[in-house]
């Protein structure tokens, strides 16, 4: 059973007629000891609501930490899925990039062929049309060399 500052108060010692306690001594050492441990329930009750409140305030930090660590393993992660979507996404452009490169290679390499056959077939029809050319001066050098000729042997016959 608990004493309360009140039992203390109200407690009452029997009185023997010979070698008792002075009584106003007693009731002023019960008076101070019911003041001090009125002062000592009212402390710890204080500490208790302090203890409570430190203990819900604690229990809400905790929560909290909680919360954050979850945020940050989170938040790892997505960074990671991040970096990886960016490894593939980098990889695929990579990828289309170099077949892109190999498609335009390949279209130069085309155009340059189709280019050189063009090249030989013009070069060609150069010398075709050179030696044309050359052929049909000289058979106008002949046909002007016969007609000199001719010019030449009708002019002895005028004189």
């Amino acid at each position: 059973m608990r004493i309360t500052p009140m039992d203390i108060r109200q407690q009452q010692f029997t009185v023997k007629m010979f070698r008792g306690f002075d009584t106003q001594e007693v009731d002023t050492f019960l008076e101070d000891l019911a003041a001090d441990y009125e002062a000592l329930l009212k402390e710890n009750s204080l500490l208790k609501e302090q203890l409570q409140a430190l203990e819900e305030r604690t229990r809400g930090l905790e929560e909290r930490e909680k919360v954050l660590q979850e945020t940050l393993v989170t938040t790892q992660r997505l960074v990671e899925e991040m970096k990886d979507q960016a490894r593939r996404e980098a990889s695929i452009i990579i990828r289309e990039a170099e077949v892109q490169a190999d498609r335009i290679i390949e279209a130069s390499r085309a155009a340059e062929g189709s280019l050189q056959s063009e090249i030989i077939a013009l070069k060609r029809t150069r010398r075709q049309l050179a030696e044309g050319l050359r052929s049909t001066v000289e058979m106008y050098q002949r046909l002007l060399d016969q007609d000199l000729k001719a010019d030449a042997g009708d002019e002895p016959a005028k004189s």
